[in-house]
């Protein structure tokens, strides 16, 4: 990553722009010309399809986490809902044990969609909506584009469920089933935004919240289960309070000082019990009456010889 930024002109630039929007955009700058040089109000519907085109391409570069095992947000947006829920049938999902987390990107969000984990695309289904529905209002509402992309890693599948308007190509894949992709690197478009339905194992430790605002590819959403981690939700247990440390009161503090007093005072007579007492001990001779001993001793010892 740091090389990429070495070879920009321009690190702090990071809002692009799609082809295909600038192309629309300037058709429809074309088109706002004409109208205005037909009717000077009809200048301004054309213009405002110019914006449309250009907030439909608008992109920006992502520089995902070093997480192992994460799960980052799939496309820019907010938290709407954070729930246990059923996943879509297309999804091919179990659905036990899966929590849904539901995100709301507005027309003007960047249009890119990010892996949400690491690994293997393991299903992918896309239905054209109708041109009559050009804007995702609800979720649940008829005639949406909808896309269904499932991922593996490690044995964990997530599933992400992406609606958005019916009215021209509006959701583009670049990933087929069987690639291997990396996390929070770009695998499609969706343009003027939509919502994004991420399904991920209930195992999982949600780091988000409701009205939150997500960045596509870096936000971190969670971590993945591994098979050396029992689980990420934390037992209450683990969690209880430890017991307040009781002082001790002055009657028990005194009592201890004794205790320790006495223990004291017999340590120390062990130690001089090993000593004689005074009585006991002998008192040294006089040097003197040694001396005496010996003169006495050598005066004998001379009249004998």
């Amino acid at each position: 990553m740091s090389d990429e930024f070495e070879r920009r002109p321009m690190p702090w630039l990071n809002v692009m722009l799609d082809w295909e929007g600038v192309a629309a955009a300037a058709g429809a700058f074309l088109a706002s010309l004409l109208l205005g040089w037909i009717w000077s109000p009809l200048f301004w519907i054309g213009f405002a399809a110019m914006l449309v085109a250009l907030a439909a391409g608008r992109w920006s570069r992502r520089s995902p986490p070093d997480v192992a095992d994460g799960v980052v947000a799939p496309c820019d947006g907010v938290v709407v809902s954070i729930e246990r829920s059923e996943p879509p049938t297309a999804l091919r999902l179990s659905s036990e044990n899966l929590v849904r987390v539901r995100i709301s990107s507005s027309p003007v969000s960047t249009n890119k969609l990010y892996t949400p984990i690491a690994g293997g695309v393991d299903l992918i289904s896309v239905a054209q909506g109708e041109p009559s529905v050009p804007m995702a209002m609800r979720p649940d509402d008829d005639g949406l584009t909808r896309a269904y992309i499932t991922f593996e890693s490690a044995g964990e599948r997530a599933g992400l469920a992406l609606a958005t308007g019916g009215l021209g190509p509006r959701i583009e894949l670049d990933v087929e089933p069987g690639d291997v992709v990396r996390l929070g690197r770009a695998f499609g478009t969706r343009r003027l935004g939509g919502w994004c339905d991420l399904y991920l194992p209930a195992g999982l430790s949600v780091l988000v919240w409701p009205g939150q605002t997500l960045i596509g590819g870096e936000t971190v959403i969670g971590r993945m289960r591994s098979g050396s981690d029992d689980a990420f939700v934390i037992d209450a247990e683990d969690t209880a309070a430890p017991e307040p440390r009781r002082e001790p009161t002055v009657a028990v503090a005194a009592a201890a000082a004794a205790t320790a007093t006495e223990d004291a005072a017999e340590a120390e007579d062990d130690v001089f019990d090993d000593y004689p007492e005074p009585d006991e001990v002998e008192a040294p001779e006089d040097p003197a009456a040694i001396f005496a001993r010996l003169r006495e001793a050598a005066r004998k010892h001379g009249e004998s010889d």
